[in-house]
């Protein structure tokens, strides 16, 4: 455990031609992972017809106070990488797996590379902010350098409590430049939408319904099961989410909440089986539940591009989008739109919300004829 040490050197006088006022004291310095030796600094005061023996002692104190007052630990000059490995044994293992498969290739492709041979202790908001630039300059999206951003920030939350880091976490003033998207957010036209549903086979493309009437996660959509879904009410609890072949619960509690079928209810009765059990997932083939990206990559892109209406980035998030964009167009608050996506903040339900073009020009025109009267806005247009 970290502790203080007091240390009161006495001042000394060097020998030479102008002799001078100095003082020794002795600082612990990493040397290995888990060895450190004590090594011994020497401070310069002042010179001997400069300033008296006294004044030598003053200035003695107060750097001694500073001194005295770290705390030197073997911990803070741990190597980056070392307390990154730390950081995965007892953090990483605690998120989903998604998350943790996204967070353990930034470590890999962009963290450890660039820090991981540094002291901790080396790491100040000048490296972070430094760090974040270059990245920001390798022209990466906008999401990368944020969510590196976010995993410092946690990394150095973590030496705090594991009493590795003193003082402020350096990633708090770090600041990113400009929000450039690196690619426009689309969604497809009702047209669209519906010719993609003709070209899919009926379970993939009820997974696509459910996913853009209900802004269902894809993993939520894959984890539901029958004793989560009420046809009587026609509405689905979601609290389980499918990723990857691990079933575990929402990636947030707010991700936790009960959606109505709607329409879609008349669907998922003639999809359920006269043998069906409670534990049964609602969408597999031969007792499997089926994996999101092999129907992604071999159904639903072959299909959209198919039709030509294929864009980049195109996949599940396209349905969510669609869906909150849809619901807001309808006329649902911002919180029935967060509510029904699960979302903890109404800023992220935004940031899934796309406002096209055409309805935009109906508001002008509607807000022209409020201001100007219908037979100018007429003339107008």
């Amino acid at each position: 455990m970290a502790r203080r040490e007091h240390q009161m050197p006495n001042v000394k006088v060097s020998g030479g031609k102008r002799p001078y006022y100095y003082i020794r004291y002795r600082v612990r310095v990493l040397v290995a992972r888990d060895q450190f030796e004590r090594k011994e600094k020497q401070h310069f005061l002042g010179y001997c017809d400069e300033i008296s023996k006294r004044q030598a002692e003053r200035m003695r104190d107060t750097v001694m106070v500073e001194i005295n007052g770290q705390v030197y630990t073997l911990q803070s000059q741990i190597r980056f990488a070392d307390f990154v490995e730390l950081y995965r044994r007892d953090h990483l293992v605690t998120l989903a797996p998604g998350g943790k498969k996204r967070d353990e290739s930034l470590l890999k492709n962009h963290i450890i590379p660039e820090l991981g041979s540094r002291g901790l202790c080396e790491i100040g908001a000048l490296e972070v902010q430094q760090f974040l630039n270059q990245k920001e300059a390798d022209g990466l999206s906008r999401w990368t350098p944020n969510r590196m951003k976010a995993m410092l920030s946690s990394l150095f939350a973590k030496a705090q409590d594991w009493g590795y880091w003193q003082g402020k976490n350096p990633v708090t003033k770090a600041r990113l430049g400009r929000k450039k998207p690196k690619r426009q957010k689309q969604i497809l036209t009702d047209s669209h939408f519906q010719m993609l549903l003709k070209e899919l086979p009926p379970i993939e493309a009820l997974m696509v319904k459910t996913a853009a009437s209900t802004s269902m996660r894809v993993s939520e959509v894959l984890g539901l099961k029958w004793d989560r879904v009420n046809l009587e009410r026609g509405l689905v609890r979601v609290d389980r989410r499918l990723y990857r072949g691990d079933f575990d619960e929402p990636k947030t509690e707010g991700s936790k909440r009960i959606v109505p079928l709607g329409m879609l209810c008349a669907e998922f009765r003639q999809l359920r089986p006269a043998d069906a059990q409670d534990d049964d997932f609602v969408f597999q083939r031969d007792g499997k539940p089926l994996d999101d990206r092999a129907i992604l990559r071999n159904c639903i892109r072959p299909a959209a591009k198919r039709l030509g209406i294929y864009f980049e980035g195109f996949g599940w998030h396209t349905f969510r989008r669609q869906n909150l964009t849809l619901m807001q167009e309808e006329g649902a608050t911002a919180f029935e739109a967060q509510a029904q996506a699960g979302h903890t903040k109404p800023s992220m339900t935004w940031e899934y919300t796309v406002v096209g073009l055409d309805r935009r020009e109906q508001s002008v025109l509607r807000v022209q004829q409020r201001l100007f009267g219908r037979a100018e806005s007429s003339e107008a247009a």
